[in-house]
């Protein structure tokens, strides 16, 4: 999605000849086939693993739960996920330097900056809630194995399941002309009607 506008944005001639419905579709499998990769690649390390324990303490399952339930050494299982690290943070990186480089583009003149905000400031709001949701969940799954902060664990675990999913219609559905024009008259008629 950030290289789509960032070719639609910083190079609107080349856009067509760019993005070919060829180059899409192979963007697209691209992704399909290394998320199938990685959670297959993530099944097979789990399954070989002989568990000593049943009890996760979360609210759903995830690789590292099981990992830890594991009685032989999970070296393996270890380096697997910081490659998968190394690798989202690949990703997130590439995907700032787009927006560097959109942001940068869209300075030069006050119509490219509504363009922008218009377009790409919704992706990147979801984007940093859900990295930033991410991100903690999976630091509390590493690093922390104190119970007496279950509750905080639960909640920073949930959060990108529940979070996102809520903004995303309020964030997008904002960039509409007519339903920010409908909300707004809604919210100024419940102000006077408080007065």
């Amino acid at each position: 999605m950030a290289y789509d506008r960032y070719v639609a944005i910083c190079k609107p001639l080349e856009y067509h000849s760019i993005m070919t419905p060829g180059r899409v579709g192979l963007l697209v499998q691209i992704t399909w086939f290394l998320t199938f990769i990685e959670t297959i690649v993530g099944i097979v390390l789990i399954v070989r693993l002989p568990l000593c324990g049943s009890r996760i303490n979360k609210l759903y399952c995830v690789d590292w739960d099981v990992v830890k339930l594991s009685c032989i050494d999970n070296t393996l299982n270890n380096v697997f996920a910081f490659i998968i690290l190394v690798f989202h943070t690949f990703q997130v990186l590439i995907i700032i330097i787009s927006y560097v480089l959109i942001i940068r583009t869209c300075a030069q003149s006050q119509a490219e900056r509504n363009k922008f905000m218009e377009t790409c400031l919704p992706h990147i709001i979801t984007l940093g809630i859900l990295s930033i949701s991410v991100s903690l969940d999976f630091i509390s799954a590493r690093l922390s194995s104190d119970t007496s902060l279950q509750a905080l664990r639960n909640s920073l675990s949930i959060m990108y399941l529940i979070v996102p999913p809520i903004l995303n219609p309020l964030i997008y559905g904002m960039k509409l002309k007519q339903l920010r024009t409908i909300v707004c008259r809604r919210f100024n008629r419940k102000i006077t009607t408080l007065k």
